[in-house]
């Protein structure tokens, strides 16, 4: 038996084509702000977005790329934002199409990453009838559900909306803190004419044109707890978090100047360059005791936590070596300031600004006389083109004999898997750590030559991230090595998208930590837990399911396996290869707080 569905009104389709819609006019904003790509998947009341990205494309506008999970099309818009700089754009249809993309939003909503999301209604007219996939605020309404994990939310319910809606929703993705934004627009809006001229055709300059602020009498205050503490002989520690802008350059410079160890949080990996003589490792989840040892030196009598959010890896479970009366809270949104209030200070404001401040008063200070900064240490840029050892020799790891692993007839230690990815792989690679068991082993292990490459998504830690944010990453930054460090869990869940990678000829090396089980959740359990639990996943063959979809692939067993592979062959090939690696499923990665 078959199923017909009428189509809601046959006029309004058949005279689509007679003029511009609505829906080409969103495709025109986005053009305007050069993005290249929308990521989703078409359904009956999205098509009208769908038309209008096929003709933008015949023109050399943003073109679709058809995901196989709507999840997965967000964590690629998520992956392309953050690569590029953009805004990312993802879409679905009504009903379903947009209740599995939630995960996404919410994972970009808490990692502060700029993404539209254009979802569909069925007709206006016909909300609360019970039309075919309704999702109204009469039914389910999809719309209540992204309020919590969107910046700006909003249902289109009149043409003359659409363009201050569109305008108002990608001006508040780029705020503070940044994050995705919603509009959800019936099908029968999206196809209507579209005004002329546009509203605001200088859109590109009125969104991204930036800002910065400063809190002058906080700044003031900052100061003087800083010269203080200068002129005393004690000591200043860093702890920089992944919201630092544009200000690394400076936080950087500050650091030599009064010679200021530096710590990171997980994310805040990505912000400095840990062979610098400063650096001492990450603090807290997976991380160095050399970062502990800086920060809890009685020496130490002011902490600035700069870009941090200071949540639970973050702070090592709310450790008071962190959260105690020496802390200065520094960022550019205040509402992380109530996981802080016990520092003495916080202070809202432009990172870069706010620093370059601080440079100029102590380097005048320095020139009058009035301070002696002590600094006489060089900090030459490195090359990150000259060879690098496995681990900073200033950072204390766990187990440093273990990146090298003799044996050729044991499984493949992932340390040792790291350190052959680092010496064999060019250093603009990309890496997108996806969640898992690859979380706790990259954060205390994988050093990049350039820190701004290694990315995660850890805020709401959601399964498959990478895989996606990998796909997304590869299309905006064209011709470049991209890792996906990923688990047997993760692929199972969002393997799917191994497949555009494939269509797009993306030079994505998917690496798969195959441990027969969700190993994270497992070492945890045993940590914490009082009752055995069942984590064990069936045998997968996951280079078969990699070569089924048209993938290059291998599966490593040994460390012999793994020494025979042609690392320049693998990231030239023209599409994505996946390595299956079997690890120890007993071997316990590095989860404690450091």
């Amino acid at each position: 038996m078959t199923t017909i569905i009428p189509l809601e009104n046959k006029s309004i389709v058949n005279n689509q084509q007679e003029h511009r819609t609505l829906s080409d006019l969103i495709v025109e904003y986005l053009e305007l702000l050069g993005i290249e790509y929308v990521f989703g998947i078409p359904g009956g009341h999205n098509s009208p977005l769908y038309e209008a990205l096929a003709r933008s494309e015949k023109r050399g506008g943003p073109r679709a790329i058809l995901t196989s999970h709507e999840t997965g099309a967000a964590f690629m818009a998520d992956g392309y934002a953050r690569e590029t700089g953009k805004i990312g754009v993802c879409c679905a249809t009504t009903g379903p199409g947009t209740t599995n993309l939630i995960t996404g939003i919410a994972s970009a909503y808490a990692e502060c990453t700029p993404l539209l999301v254009i979802t569909a209604q069925t007709i206006l007219s016909h909300f609360g009838w019970g039309a075919f996939q309704e999702s109204s605020p009469d039914t389910i309404d999809t719309v209540a559900m992204l309020k919590h994990c969107t910046r700006y939310n909003s249902l289109v319910t009149h043409a003359n909306q659409l363009e201050r809606k569109l305008f108002t929703a990608l001006k508040t993705a780029f705020g503070s803190p940044k994050g995705p934004v919603h509009l959800s627009i019936p099908v029968d809006i999206s196809r209507l004419p579209a005004p002329e001229p546009t509203t605001y055709p200088n859109l590109s300059e009125l969104i991204t044109q930036p800002t910065s602020f400063l809190n002058l009498p906080a700044l003031e205050n900052l100061w003087q707890t800083l010269y203080k503490v200068l002129i005393q002989g004690r000591k200043v520690v860093l702890l920089v978090g992944k919201d630092c802008g544009g200000g690394v350059t400076e936080i950087i410079r500050f650091a030599e100047l009064i010679n200021a160890l530096i710590l990171t949080t997980q994310s805040g990996k990505s912000c400095i360059d840990p062979y610098h003589p400063l650096a001492r490792g990450v603090f807290g989840f997976a991380g160095h005791k050399t970062a502990r040892q800086a920060l809890t030196d009685e020496s130490v009598d002011l902490i600035l936590a700069v870009g941090a959010t200071l949540g639970q890896w973050e702070t090592s479970v709310w450790d008071k070596a962190i959260l105690n009366n020496k802390l200065v809270h520094i960022h550019n949104s205040d509402i992380y300031f109530a996981r802080s209030s016990m520092a003495q200070l916080q202070i809202q404001g432009d990172i870069k600004t706010i620093f370059k401040e601080l440079i100029s008063r102590l380097e005048t200070m320095q020139s009058n006389g009035k301070l002696d900064l002590n600094s006489k240490l060089l900090f030459p840029h490195r090359n990150h083109d000259q060879k690098l050892q496995d681990y900073p020799s200033q950072i204390e790891v766990l187990e440093p004999e273990s990146y090298q692993n003799t044996d050729t007839k044991v499984c493949v230690k992932p340390q040792q898997l790291i350190s052959a990815l680092l010496r064999n792989l060019p250093p603009e690679t990309r890496f997108q750590v996806d969640i898992g068991n690859w979380l706790s082993w990259s954060i205390h292990y994988l050093f990049p030559p350039c820190p701004e490459n290694y990315r995660l998504a850890i805020e709401t830690a959601a399964m498959g991230w990478g895989i996606g944010s990998a796909v997304g990453t590869a299309l905006g930054v064209k011709n470049t090595p991209v890792v996906c460090l990923t688990g047997d869990g993760c692929f199972l869940m969002h393997g799917n998208e191994l497949a555009v990678a494939v269509v797009e000829k993306l030079p994505i090396i998917f690496v798969i930590l195959n441990d027969k089980c969700y190993g994270m959740v497992k070492h945890r359990h045993r940590q914490t837990g009082k009752e055995p639990l069942e984590f064990t996943l069936p045998t997968v063959d996951f280079s078969l399911m990699a070569k089924a979809m048209g993938a290059n692939s291998y599966i490593i067993r040994h460390a012999q396996d793994l020494e025979k592979l042609n690392f320049e062959a693998i990231y030239s090939y023209p599409g994505p290869t996946v390595l299956d690696v079997h690890i120890d499923s007993e071997e316990i990665p590095p989860m404690g707080m450091y």
